[in-house]
């Protein structure tokens, strides 16, 4: 829609201090779920194709004619054929390590195409990978289901995450499609499993329903505060500006940590707003319900895709990468991490340091081929270690006693433990993700030389 982008450029420049408009139709998009997944909720759980088709049919509206990302809607029409004739024709073992091959190499493809694209224009946009992004994530974790649902294997060393979200049989075609073009996490996530798409589809109980609005439009309001955030901020705090060495002519390194990690917060407050606007159309839609509890009580399974207060108020660097990326990092954890830590042969455990680097390497890999990314990622992992080694040996020290029953002086030593791991965690993760968003590796490493590689 030539119109509609016209009409956003206009209102970035005067309204919003020019934000790309690739980014505000992004936004636009998610609004617009919101009406769909109004509609979408209505239907009955009887008409489970009809609610197939509805899903598809607004993903192809809004990618297509809103979006404009027609390249990409072909790219995952054609990639979401090709691996569910994987899924279903392959019987080995090796399905789903072919299928996550197949997903990954069809995705680096786009990745290298975006980057030839930006290195030519010197702008970097935001275009179909992102959405293809939670496509892969979808496929994969959908064949290893599938794997651990067969009947004639054994899997002894399954997580309860995954014996609960093993899939017995190779879904439908319709309900596949479904699931892999569900609108309203298409474009910027959640991912989750087939599972949970199945129990939305089979949502038919009024009590649950009334209960979807507030808690929908909660998160639509939580994602415009950050959306204000970054309009305001955003061109004030860049990561780009502290690679310039003019930069730094004026500023002791305790301002420019302060910078940077006020920088830090910006720029994910751009994430939080994608995310928790994408989490409220999710959730309207029906996402996350999780059945009954004992008492008859509705039960709504957590799809949310970042915790704020745990990235930002988080006091182990553990807790600050656990509650961001949440669909991607229990994607890496099951899928990934899990199954590259045991041996096939008897289910022993590797070395935890290479499936924790290998798991990092599959995420940057994930991400992209920017130096930049991997510059994070090797970093975030190797520091996830030591932070890990650290607390081992210094928890004991900081612990209250079981009974909470504690001296004064014992409270205080917790306290400074907890407000240092807090203030550490926070710079080390603001500090890895310079080169994720300057993206080029001289500018990045001059950024981290600049501040002394601390």
């Amino acid at each position: 829609m030539q119109l509609l982008n016209s009409a956003l450029a206009r209102l970035s420049e005067d309204y919003l201090g020019g934000i790309s408009v690739d980014r505000v139709v992004t936004v636009v998009g998610v609004l617009l779920s919101y009406v769909l997944a109004h509609a979408f909720q209505r239907i009955p759980a009887r008409m489970a194709a009809a609610k197939h088709i509805f899903s598809i049919v607004s993903t192809i509206f809004l990618f297509g004619p809103v979006q404009e990302q027609y390249t990409g809607l072909i790219h995952m029409a054609v990639g979401s054929a090709a691996i569910y004739g994987l899924i279903r024709w392959i019987k080995s073992a090796y399905m789903p390590y072919i299928v996550f091959l197949a997903a990954m190499l069809h995705m680096s493809y786009s990745h290298i195409q975006r980057q030839i694209h930006e290195r030519s224009t010197g702008a970097v946009v935001m275009d179909y990978t992102g959405a293809q992004m939670v496509f892969v994530i979808k496929v994969t974790s959908l064949a290893f289901c599938v794997y651990d649902g067969r009947p004639n294997v054994v899997h002894p060393h399954m997580s309860a995450y995954q014996r609960k979200n093993a899939i017995s049989r190779v879904p439908g075609v319709l309900e596949y499609l479904g699931y892999v073009f569900f609108f309203a996490g298409f474009s910027v996530g959640p991912a989750f499993e087939l599972a949970t798409y199945r129990k939305m589809i089979a949502l038919d109980d009024t009590r649950a329903r009334r209960q979807l609005p507030r808690r929908a439009y909660r998160k639509l309001l939580e994602g415009a505060f950050w959306m204000v955030i970054y309009v305001a901020y955003s061109n004030v705090y860049t990561y780009q500006a502290m690679t310039k060495p003019q930069f730094y002519a004026h500023r002791s390194l305790l301002s420019s940590a302060l910078y940077m990690c006020t920088t830090g917060l910006v720029v994910r407050s751009a994430y939080y707003t994608a995310w928790k606007m994408g989490e409220g159309a999710c959730i309207l839609a029906g996402l996350g319900f999780d059945g009954y509890d004992a008492h008859g009580a509705v039960q709504w399974m957590d799809i949310a895709n970042v915790h704020v207060r745990g990235v930002e108020l988080g006091s182990s660097l553990r807790q600050l990468i656990d509650s961001w990326n949440v669909g991607t990092n229990t994607w890496l954890r099951h899928h990934v991490y899990l199954r590259i830590s045991r041996t096939p042969a008897d289910g022993a455990r590797a070395s935890s340091t290479r499936a924790t680097v290998l798991t990092f390497l599959v995420s940057a890999w994930w991400h992209g081929f920017y130096p930049g990314y991997y510059l994070t990622f090797v970093l975030i992992a190797l520091a996830a270690n030591a932070a890990r080694i650290l607390r081992r040996n210094l928890h004991a020290i900081a612990a209250l006693p079981a009974d909470n029953h504690a001296s004064a002086l014992r409270r205080c030593v917790k306290c400074v433990y907890d407000v240092a791991g807090w203030i550490l965690s926070k710079y080390t993760l603001d500090f890895a993700a310079a080169p994720f968003m300057v993206l080029s590796l001289q500018p990045s490493m001059q950024l981290w030389r600049d501040n002394y590689f601390v």
